[in-house]
């Protein structure tokens, strides 16, 4: 009698552990596919909130289809305005300051990038400015070019800038936070639509999987981790297109970074099929004091008159237009 006593006790011991390590969807309550979008769509507005500038660091290939010219280091400040006006500006850091040649056999390079004596042309971004308000969405860009010759020599080097404008709300001057937005775990209620399933992990995570897109043309389904204790940022998000079998984006993040209710992730990658390939990792969530000192800074370079022989491509009619400043 002692023994079977003995024995229902470590049976029951056995099942309470279990159901506390356990958990399933009978045991634990589900969030609903309305109350997680509800929150992802809350903590997105917050971390896209004004009065705040947000400073971080984004490294990739300085050219994505040749790895012998090693990496580029774009140090980024953003920020929103009351008003609704975003504006960031990216400074571009080469792990090479000089390119390399490549020759033309490699097939890393069109042929069009060798001029009639065999030199390599390439055209280095030194730095932005990008403006998106009720009014415009334009961002301004400092070319850094490079001849090279085989033997290495840089025969010259000179500045080209350019200026695009796109249709006023179309937002594609903020393609780059975008990118940030998917690797620090946030803006993700704009590409979900309809929800297919929702569970929850024994490591605490929920994992989600919905119809949805990525941007105007990309339509397909995602598939996304969550972490609910940590303002419900996106852990890891497997995007695939409609009708096909391979992922077309690739995020995940780690650590936060917190500040009066703003939570990112400290820092995270994102990989767009075999096109870009990208890390984040955030310096710092300041507020704005007084007046906003980099909107200020990015709007007086949009309104500055462009140098001699900059471009000026413009998206904003039925046909791309391209005219150079005299």
């Amino acid at each position: 009698m002692v023994n079977k006593n003995q024995l229902f006790k470590k049976v029951w011991t056995f099942v309470v552990i279990a159901i506390f390590l356990l958990p399933s969807s009978n045991l634990l309550a589900e969030i609903s596919a309305v109350e997680l979008l509800s929150s992802l769509s809350q903590k997105d507005r917050m971390s896209n909130a004004t009065g705040y500038k947000i400073s971080f660091v984004m490294l990739s290939k300085a050219n994505q289809s040749d790895p012998n010219q090693g990496m580029v280091f774009q140090d980024c400040e953003a920020t929103w305005t009351k008003e609704g006006s975003f504006a960031m500006k990216i400074v571009s850091r080469y792990e090479k300051d000089i390119p390399v040649f490549v020759p033309r056999e490699s097939r890393r390079y069109k042929s069009f990038e060798y001029d009639h004596d065999g030199n390599l042309v390439l055209w280095r971004s030194s730095q932005k400015s990008i403006l998106s308000a009720p009014d415009r969405d334009e961002i301004i860009e400092v070319l850094k070019g490079f001849r090279i010759a085989p033997n290495g020599e840089i025969l010259n080097m000179n500045d080209h800038t350019r200026l695009y404008r796109w249709p006023i709300g179309s937002r594609n001057s903020m393609y780059q936070f975008k990118q940030f937005q998917l690797a620090t775990g946030r803006s993700f209620s704009g590409y979900v639509g309809t929800v297919m399933s929702i569970k929850s992990l024994l490591s605490g995570l929920t994992k989600v999987t919905s119809q949805g897109s990525y941007g105007l043309s990309l339509q397909g389904g995602w598939e996304l981790t969550l972490d609910p204790n940590s303002g419900w940022l996106v852990r890891e998000a497997i995007f695939t297109m409609k009708g096909m079998d391979r992922p077309t984006i690739v995020a995940t993040s780690s650590g936060v970074i917190e500040k009066d209710g703003i939570m990112l992730a400290k820092c995270g990658n994102v990989k767009f099929s075999n096109v870009l390939e990208l890390s984040v990792e955030v310096a710092e969530i300041s507020n704005v004091v007084g007046p906003n000192k980099l909107y200020e800074e990015v709007l007086s370079r949009l309104n500055s008159p462009l140098p001699p022989r900059s471009e000026i491509i413009d998206f904003r009619g039925e046909k791309p237009t391209i005219t150079t400043v005299k």
